[in-house]
């Protein structure tokens, strides 16, 4: 049984490597005017090791990593409240510090751990503010390995499109581009 030419339809991968996010999404918008669909293409972001020459994949994510002083913080609370609520604890069932109005081991633990984690992030968020930021120079030498890091577009295409898309992707900078 033959196939149709609509089952048989051609297609190019345009795949194009670009240091930063942004052209590489815009690549994703002007082929999407074009009529090119960018539904199924992809933007990674690569990393060559070169200690191990291994290639590592990542997604893009679109979520903002955590601030130094949020991590601290939530670090500070962590330890602060497992701190302080096994001091309660103890201190519970020996009858040093017991708060009986509390209503038993449950609430005093419970009450001992948010104050601990109250008091750990102050203190995490405090060393963070406080401290020296260390500034890593990188090496020359380093920065001319780093040339293959960047966001690697692979979008899917009619061949007659093939040489627009291209030319699109060379005029918002690609570092390389494979079809």
């Amino acid at each position: 049984m033959p196939v149709g030419d609509s089952e048989m339809m051609e297609h190019i991968w345009l795949v194009a490597l670009y240091e930063r996010e942004n052209p590489a999404n815009e690549l994703l918008d002007r082929l999407g005017a074009l009529g090119i669909d960018t539904s199924e293409a992809t933007v990674l972001r690569v990393e060559i090791d070169d200690n191990a020459r291994q290639t590592t994949v990542s997604p893009v994510t679109e979520s903002e990593p955590l601030s130094p002083a949020a991590k601290s913080a939530v670090t500070g609370a962590l330890i602060g409240g497992a701190i302080v609520l096994l001091l309660g604890i103890f201190s519970y069932s020996v009858d040093i510090l017991a708060f009986r109005q509390l209503g038993g081991l449950f609430n005093h633990a419970l009450s001992s751990f948010v104050i601990g984690a109250a008091i750990g992030a102050l203190i995490g968020v405090t060393l963070a503010l406080t401290a020296r930021r260390k500034k890593h120079e990188v090496p020359v030498n380093k920065l001319n390995r780093l040339k293959s890091e960047g966001f690697l577009v692979a979008v899917k295409m009619p061949p007659k499109l093939a040489e627009r898309a291209e030319a699109i992707a060379r005029s918002l900078g690609a570092k390389q581009i494979l079809l």
